[in-house]
Formats: C-alpha cells, sequence, structure tokens
C-alpha cells in the first residue's frame, strides 16, 4: 500500500490559518449571540415591567371593581394589543379568571406575586413554559382597584419569545455563514501569502539542485534569505564546506592510495617479468621470492592500516581501557625498539612518571608510529626524547620529540591527514605508507583526546598526545 504523501507546506498553513480562523470566529460569534439573547431579555423585561406599571396605574382610575372588569375587560386588554407575543390574564384574590387576552393566556403562570406596595423590578422576572408548549417571559403582581384598599387583582403577564427566537434564528444562519465563508477566505488568503512567503525556500531549493559534484564551490547567498531563513542558510553553507573539504580529501585519497598500491604492485609484476624472460637458476628465483616478500609485507601492512582507520571512522573498535603505569609502558617501548634505534646511531631517552587510563594495545600502537617517524628523520648521533607527564588536572601528556631539520609551517596541518607527505617526490615511499600519523589522530580520537605537533626548524620537533581523564 502506498503511503499517503505529506501535505505542502502552503496548504498546512492555510489550513492553520482556516483553523485558527474558525476558533475566532466561534468565540466571537458565541460571545456575540449570547450578548444579543440578553440584550433582547432586558428588552422583554422592559417591556414587560413597564407594561405592569401601566396596568396597576388604569386598575387604580377604574371605578366598579371586579365587576367592570368583568363587563368590559377589553379596557385592561388592549393594553396588550399590537405587542406580537404578549399575553395578558387579570385573576381575582381567589384566583378566579377575569379575563385574558386570546392564545391561551389563561395558562400562564401565578406563582411569586409581587405586592401591591412593591414596585417589580427584573428580579422578578422569571422564565416560563406553558402546557401547550409556549415559552418566555413572565411576571405575575398585585394590583389595586380604584380606592379600595381591599381589593386586589392579580396581575399576570407573559412574553413568549416567538419573535425573539426567529430572530436568534436568522442570526445563527447569518452568523453561520459569515462564519463558514470567513473560514474559506481565510484558508485561500492564508495558502496565497504562504505560497508567497515561502517563494524564498523555492529559490534556495533550485540553487541547492544546481549543485553538484563538479560545483560544490557554489554557495547559497545569504543577502537573499530573509532573516529567519539566514541561519539555515548560513549552516548549509557551512555544511557544502565540509562537504567540499571532504570531497577533496577523498579524492586525494584515493589518488594517494591509487599511487601507493600501485608502486609496490609494479615492482612485483616488473620483478618477475624480468625473470620470466629466460630460464633462472634455483637461487635466482629464491632471491626473487624472497623480494617479492617485502612487497607482499609491504602490501599488508598498507591494508591493515587501511582497515584499522575505517574501523577506527565508523566506531568499530571498541577500547579496553586498563591503568597503565606509563614509566614501565614507555620503556617497554623504547626496549623494542632499541635495536633499530642502535642501528640508526640514535639514543631513546625516557622519562615518564603516572598512571593513565587507556587501551593498551593502542597506546602502544600510536607511542609506536611516533617513535618510527621519529627514527626515521633524526640524523645518526642524536637523542629522541620520550616524556610522560600531567600537565594539568584530567589531563595527561606523551611527548615524542627529535631534532632534525624540522617540519615546514604550511605543512603542520595537513601532518595528520591520510597518505600525506611531506615530501612531494615520495622519496620515501618505500620506508612510510603515509597512514602512520593519521592511525595516531584515530587512536586519540577513541580515546576522546588528541595530538598536537610543534615543529622549531633547524631545531626540535615534538608530537604530544593528549588524553583527558
Amino acid at each position: 500500500m502506498r503511503s499517503l504523501q505529506p501535505v505542502s507546506l502552503a496548504t498546512l498553513l492555510g489550513f492553520l490559518f482556516a483553523a485558527t480562523t474558525a476558533l475566532v470566529f466561534s468565540l466571537a460569534g458565541f460571545h456575540l449571540y449570547q450578548s444579543l439573547i440578553q440584550q433582547l431579555q432586558a428588552q422583554d423585561d422592559e417591556t414587560l415591567l413597564s407594561t405592569v406599571d401601566l396596568l396597576r396605574h388604569q386598575l387604580e382610575e377604574l371605578e366598579g371593581g371586579v365587576e367592570a372588569i368583568r363587563a368590559d375587560p377589553h379596557r385592561l386588554l388592549d393594553v396588550v394589543l399590537g405587542q406580537n407575543g404578549m399575553f395578558l390574564a387579570l385573576r381575582d384574590h381567589e384566583g378566579t379568571l377575569l379575563a385574558a387576552s386570546s392564545g391561551g393566556a389563561a395558562l400562564l403562570p401565578t406563582e411569586y406575586p409581587v405586592a401591591v406596595s412593591s414596585n417589580p423590578d427584573p428580579t422578578a422576572i422569571r422564565d416560563w413554559r406553558g402546557s401547550d408548549g409556549k415559552r418566555g417571559r413572565a411576571v405575575t403582581a398585585w394590583a389595586r382597584i380604584g380606592q379600595e384598599p381591599d381589593s386586589r387583582i392579580l396581575i399576570v403577564l407573559a412574553f413568549e419569545d416567538l419573535g425573539r427566537a426567529a430572530l436568534l434564528k436568522a442570526y445563527r444562519e447569518d452568523l453561520l455563514w459569515t462564519t463558514l465563508a470567513g473560514i474559506f477566505a481565510t484558508m485561500l488568503l492564508g495558502y496565497m501569502m504562504a505560497h508567497r512567503g515561502l517563494r524564498p525556500l523555492r529559490t534556495m531549493a533550485k540553487m541547492a539542485g544546481r549543485i553538484t559534484v563538479n560545483k560544490l564551490e557554489a554557495r547559497l547567498r545569504i543577502e537573499d534569505a530573509p532573516s529567519e531563513l539566514r541561519e539555515m542558510v548560513h549552516a548549509f553553507n557551512r555544511m557544502l564546506d565540509r562537504l567540499e573539504d571532504s570531497f577533496q580529501r577523498l579524492t586525494q585519497f584515493s589518488s594517494d592510495i591509487a599511487h601507493d598500491l600501485r608502486t609496490p604492485i609494479c615492482n612485483l609484476m616488473i620483478e618477475t617479468q624480468v625473470t620470466l624472460t629466460q630460464p633462472r637458476s634455483a637461487a635466482e628465483y629464491e632471491a626473487l621470492l624472497s623480494s617479492n616478500i617485502e612487497e607482499y609485507e609491504r602490501l599488508t601492512r598498507m591494508i591493515e592500516n587501511l582497515l584499522f582507520l575505517a574501523r577506527a571512522d565508523n566506531a568499530q573498535i571498541a577500547l579496553r581501557r586498563s591503568a597503565i603505569s606509563i614509566d614501565v609502558e614507555l620503556k617497554h617501548i623504547a626496549e623494542y625498539f632499541e635495536g633499530m634505534a642502535e642501528e640508526a646511531g640514535i639514543v631513546l631517552d625516557v622519562d615518564a612518571r603516572g598512571d593513565l587510563i587507556a587501551d593498551t594495545i593502542l597506546f602502544q600502537r600510536a607511542v609506536s608510529n611516533l617513535l618510527t617517524n621519529a627514527i626515521r628523520h633524526t640524523a645518526p648521533g642524536q637523542r629522541i626524547t620520550i616524556r610522560g607527564y600531567q600537565r594539568s588536572v584530567g589531563e595527561y601528556v606523551i611527548e615524542v620529540g627529535n631534532p632534525g631539520d624540522g617540519i615546514p609551517p604550511g605543512h603542520l596541518t595537513r601532518l595528520f591527514d591520510r597518505f600525506y607527505r611531506i615530501d612531494v617526490s615520495r622519496g620515501e615511499s618505500q620506508s612510510s605508507s603515509g597512514l602512520g600519523l593519521a592511525i595516531v589522530k584515530s587512536i586519540m580520537d577513541l580515546h576522546g583526546g588528541s595530538v598536537e605537533v610543534e615543529s622549531i626548524p633547524n631545531g626540535i620537533t615534538t608530537f604530544r598526545l593528549i588524553f583527558s581523564a
């Protein structure tokens, strides 16, 4: 089953704008709707109260008492005439119905009447719902007839919310359609604005698409990017810098490895072809095989070093850390190189103290690579110093220093690159594969440490292995 394609950012922003608009419109519409209900209710309540006052006034001026009401009820009922949805009922003090407007006013409630001596206020008005389904707001109040103090009439007045319900229904429909139109318009405008606002991203994507292997030097223009995207453009350009540098190193690495592998293979092939041009004695064939073994050993060392670096780059080498007595370990390494040093007329001087937590095998390999390199570049009769000391809290340093011509400053930053040699002519290619210092750096990276080099022209060249506690 094919997975759903993610929506575009412009579409997503358009939907988010629409959702935000829907929420805002809904809250605003709900508030306006509730406000309108309260205003209409307040208006109806005010009409009820003013009508009660009018009826009380007319009843006080009425002569003839209850019988006058029965004889001519329209005199009072006409008060609600023309008031659509308003109902009136008049009852005597025993609850007998004296007069009522048409439309079921007899079903109006009679609870909680307001005393004759009190003026009704909005708190006396209550929601009302009759048995016939009518509902609205109603008020009941006692009124005096004429000037007789003991003659009372109960006024029951109600305002059905029929007109108000129709008005609110129309308002709800208008509000709904307005909200839907606003949501659609916002979604459309939001999509258009987001699509327009994302144009710099599309421009950057086109520019990035033009960057190929042959155009790694191309960069995105930071000044053309909006302020919000400049940090991203800057990070992208830094990534391109790293990629270009890595690609150049990889290209150089491929060229170097091809050259270094070709030399021993060519030597093997030429020597073998020369030997086979004519019959040879057993001793000559044996000499050829002995010579070939040296080239095979060189190829083996090179391949092992490359495999080590590849595993180190992919963190496939598990460190086996243990406590190392630096004095004992460095003297042991120096004893191993004693024969090579004596043959070259060089003296090894060890001065170390303290302990270090590290992988013993890798530690030995890193120091051995530095010693091999130092012996190769030290003139006979000179002295190579090997020191181990604690430079600061949590930092231990191993130094290998040898006198010589020194290393030109322009080469110091690339000494630890793979297959890098100062001698462009590769005059030392027979004895060095150009991987020793690269292995040293990888070993220090695995330990979370670092390697430094300091070289004085026609003086001392010092390599430092810096281990962190």
